[in-house]
């Protein structure tokens, strides 16, 4: 592109102008692109344990517009010792992050763009409209298990990456991209790819968040209970059981669920509802049979609190509230620390001036509350499309909002790392 004559800060006002249109030329153009790369990666069945396909699509990705790559496993030792990692969930053997590298010039700021490929299972996929693995394109909605949750994201920040690579070639700040396993369950994804030393210095991760920002989010635990009972013939059954006992401790979770939703003390998580941190058991296992008592029941709780409280504080007070009922508790997975990144600052003027730019209007920012890899980076944001459905059935994402989301992501980590 040529720059017309003038003075250095006009040449160089000229040429960011064309840039940036150059970028947005160039994401509206690969819409169609992005729409496939899309289907290809919800084609994947990228449930815990099960993410090696959709990795290497990432990574060829990567590598044909001149990312270095590197696999990043795992420690599992190390994530048990470290009280801000989640606890191994899974063996970590054949499976990895992908990180790719895009070195700038020099001198410039870094840039990390980031997703989960990750994705939870389907439960009653006949429930579902459309097949959960086949991406149907409907009008400008995307349908598919991970749709929104999150591969749009990747494949939007995909298509982010590939016009700034292709485009701004004098870029001074590295960009890094990687897309994480385990962030449904862990963590210990992102916690391993920035313990290996690619953090940046801004990390954007493309959520669903309906385009705009969110910069604070839940922590959560996960724990098991195991009530124990007594096999045998139900006729022989006398007074309480399992089950008996797993509601009472059930119960006992709700009253620390009512204490910390009855004193939030951060304003932005109580802002949200008068409810913000939530209580869910999601599965229950045990029994074979309907005139026998089971020999144990089993129930997996999900349990979210805000930054005020830290993850083996909420731990204690969860042993401590049902430790008369003769239930065991276990926990696992998540161990999550609630965070409240800064509404202001240099990422959230570089975003908010791209998104202006889009959108014609300033960038909202947003409290999830769940969980997400943004706690592990002081200057990480969350930033994506519209989805709905996240978990449930008929998961959807809307296309024309991931263009969207790429051009804002596109300009943004241009004028970061210029």
């Amino acid at each position: 592109m040529s720059v017309p004559s003038g003075s250095l800060s006009e040449r160089r006002r000229t040429h960011r102008r064309l840039e940036a249109e150059a970028l947005v030329d160039h994401v509206a153009g690969r819409r169609d692109d992005l729409v496939e790369l899309l289907r290809a990666l919800v084609a994947e069945r990228s449930v815990l344990g099960e993410e090696a396909s959709v990795q290497r699509i990432v990574e060829q990705r990567l590598r044909v517009i001149g990312f270095s790559t590197e696999r990043v496993t795992v420690d599992a030792e190390a994530a048990l010792g470290d009280p801000y990692a989640g606890y191994p969930f899974l063996s970590y053997e054949g499976r990895s992050s992908v990180v790719g590298r895009l070195p700038g010039a020099g001198g410039g700021r870094s840039m990390h763009l980031s997703g989960h490929v990750d994705v939870v299972p389907v439960e009653r996929p006949d429930l579902w409209s459309r097949d959960p693995w086949g991406g149907e394109l409907d009008g400008n909605r995307l349908y598919g298990r991970g749709s929104a949750d999150m591969k749009g994201g990747v494949a939007a920040y995909l298509i982010a990456a590939e016009a700034v690579a292709e485009l701004c070639p004098e870029r001074r700040g590295d960009l890094l991209f990687s897309t994480v396993i385990e962030e449904e369950c862990t963590g210990n994804g992102m916690w391993s790819v920035l313990r290996a030393g690619h953090v940046g210095d801004a990390v954007l991760v493309g959520e669903s968040t309906g385009l705009r920002f969110a910069h604070a989010a839940t922590g959560v635990v996960w724990c098991r209970l195991v009530a124990a009972g007594g096999a045998g013939h139900s006729m022989l059954a006398t007074g309480e059981g399992a089950f008996d006992r797993l509601a009472q401790a059930v119960a006992a979770l709700r009253t620390v669920e009512d204490e910390i939703n009855a004193a939030v003390g951060d304003p932005d998580f109580a802002a949200v509802r008068e409810r913000p941190y939530g209580m869910t058991v999601g599965r229950i296992e045990g029994g074979v049979w309907t005139a026998s008592t089971p020999y144990e029941l089993t129930a997996y709780v999900r349990f979210g609190f805000g930054p005020e409280t830290l993850p083996e504080e909420i731990q204690e007070r969860m042993r401590t509230a049902i430790q008369d009922t003769g239930v065991e508790i276990h926990f696992e997975g998540f161990r999550a620390r609630a965070h409240n990144h800064p509404k202001t600052g240099p990422l959230v003027d570089a975003l908010n001036a791209a998104h202006e730019r889009i959108l014609g209007e300033s960038v909202a920012p947003l409290v999830n509350t769940g969980t997400v890899d943004t706690r592990y980076a002081d200057h990480g944001l969350c930033y994506g499309g519209i989805g709905e459905n996240l978990h449930g059935t008929d998961e959807w994402v809307d296309v024309d909002s991931l263009v969207h989301a790429a051009t804002v992501v596109a300009l943004t980590t241009a004028g970061w790392t210029a």
